[in-house]
């Protein structure tokens, strides 16, 4: 005697409601990622008078929290279930919050004469490391439940990719335009304490939703290919320079060119740019049509660079940015390309 499951009409419109949830929580939580990055920074400059090289060092650390919380995340959903991964991410946002407000930690008074890289980053790590860390693992954790759900989408979960960019880019444009010009760090500080608990919940919800909504386990699975060795480093060497693209061409057009906070965040949003430029089947612009306008960008800049001229500021800028653009869409569409 076999017994048929019938799927009762209010967990069906439950799970319709699966991706809707899943990608607000990632426009929230990509929102105060990249809110925090402009504010605490701003936060810090004032100790070193400004240096341009705050940022440089900041965006150092940020990568790094960033791989931390990526490496957290997949423990989670390779080791533990969607129920108890919920509640074990939701025990660190509970003590990433009662590190809340954000502010400078008490344990670090005035810079010293030396050594200011290894004490920015010890300030970094001290201040904002676990709401930071706890805040980057949002994405993968939630692309990792939303694929171990039944719902007809999951198995391409890079969908939310377009919620989390459209977070990341709100962030990086509102803050220089609205947020800073109207709010104190203070009151910065405060609304962006309030949108963290709003997170913690939604993403107490999207784990509820995925433990109730799980792979149906009687269904044949397919049986796990091994990748190579040999592919996962061209993974992280694909991953890896973009990154270092993006912190060079910030140091040197914030240090070498014009010293302009708002400069800071154009590198960050054109890296983001390219995520949501070639990370789809149809991708805005083609590899060949990249590949072919790569050394017309390269030639003159890498000829600007030798001759150290510093005329022509916007030029340089220009031809940075165009650069640091393409070869940032070559690595990231043949990284889309070779996805698992």
């Amino acid at each position: 005697m076999t017994v048929e499951r019938v799927a009762l009409p209010a967990a069906t419109n439950t799970l319709r409601l699966v991706p809707a949830l899943y990608a607000a929580t990632l426009f929230v939580s990509a929102l105060l990622l990249f809110l925090i990055q402009p504010m605490f920074t701003k936060m810090v400059l004032p100790r070193l008078g400004g240096a341009p090289t705050v940022w440089s060092i900041a965006m150092v650390f940020f990568q790094a929290a960033l791989l931390a919380g990526y490496a957290y995340a997949h423990v989670l959903v390779r080791q533990l279930s969607p129920r108890l991964g919920a509640f074990v991410h939701l025990c660190l946002l509970a003590c990433a919050g009662a590190m809340l407000p954000i502010a400078i930690s008490s344990l670090f008074g005035p810079p010293p004469s030396d050594g200011i890289p290894l004490w920015l980053i010890g300030l970094f790590s001290a201040s904002i490391g676990l709401p930071f860390a706890a805040l980057s693992a949002s994405a993968p954790l939630l692309q990792g439940w939303f694929a171990g759900t039944d719902h007809a989408q999951a198995r391409n979960p890079y969908v939310l990719y377009a919620a989390s960019n459209l977070g990341s880019f709100a962030a990086l444009f509102a803050y220089p335009v609205v947020v800073e010009p109207f709010l104190t760090l203070r009151e910065q500080s405060r609304l962006w304490s309030m949108g963290f608990a709003v997170l913690a919940v939604l993403i107490a919800i999207a784990g509820v939703l995925a433990s109730r909504h799980p792979v149906d386990s009687s269904a044949p699975a397919t049986a796990a290919v091994p990748t190579a060795l040999a592919t996962r480093l061209r993974w992280m060497a694909l991953a890896a320079v973009p990154v270092g693209l993006v912190i060079a061409v910030t140091s040197y057009i914030s240090t070498d060119i014009a010293s302009a906070p708002f400069l800071w965040v154009v590198p960050l949003a054109l890296y983001l740019l390219t995520f949501v430029a070639v990370f789809r089947e149809r991708p805005w612009v083609s590899t060949t049509s990249v590949v072919m306008l790569v050394p017309i960008a390269v030639a003159p800049l890498a000829i600007g660079l030798l001759g150290g001229a510093k005329r022509y500021l916007f030029a340089m800028i220009v031809l940075n940015l165009a650069a640091f653009v393409l070869l940032t869409l070559l690595c990231h569409a043949e990284l889309y390309r070779r996805r698992p």
